[in-house]
């Protein structure tokens, strides 16, 4: 499937069946994150897999509803002891940490979507709080879970909701 075709199938997955999603895919979705470029190549991503009660459970304390019924989500972090930092582009305080896992993520969102496997990125919770009930060191931030598992029928049956034209999203200068 080409990139283009992959990107029209990718949707946000909020019903999933109640098969879990098996280690192998689960291995190849964390793969296309490792590879992911990230600033300087820093690979500051810190990705956590939530695959017991226990873990979801945990995940539903800090993000809520918005874990659906899934079985499985990650939990995309950066490391701000390794994140790129900018010094000499006018901005001393920027930290590349928050692209950089954006970018792992999406990474692995298209790579779980070629594999048959739904995904919802969350960023609808209390990072603060997710990095209190996770015990995640002062230097590990969160910055969103990528929930996964298997898009039940009526997921996929639906329409996607309509794109902008380019035209109204593009300006050439």
């Amino acid at each position: 499937m080409s990139f283009i075709d992959l990107s029209r199938e990718r949707r946000s997955v909020r019903t999933f069946e109640e098969r879990a999603v098996e280690q192998d895919k689960i291995d190849l979705i964390l793969e296309a994150g490792r590879i992911a470029p990230t600033a300087a190549n820093k690979q500051p991503q810190r990705i956590y897999v939530l695959r017991t009660e226990e873990a979801m459970t945990k995940a539903r304390e800090a993000a809520g509803r918005m874990m659906h019924n899934a079985t499985t989500a990650l939990l995309v972090c950066y490391d701000s002891v390794e994140s790129w930092k900018a010094t000499n582009f006018g901005e001393p305080d920027y930290d590349g940490g928050e692209v950089d896992a954006a970018i792992v993520t999406t990474a692995m969102m298209m790579e779980a979507t070629d594999l048959g496997v739904g995904t919802l990125w969350v960023r609808g919770f209390n990072a603060p709080r997710a990095a209190k009930i996770f015990e995640l060191p002062p230097n590990i931030h969160p910055v969103c879970f990528l929930v996964l598992g298997y898009p039940t029928e009526a997921v996929l049956a639906k329409p996607h909701t309509p794109r902008k034209e380019l035209s109204e999203t593009v300006t050439v200068l």
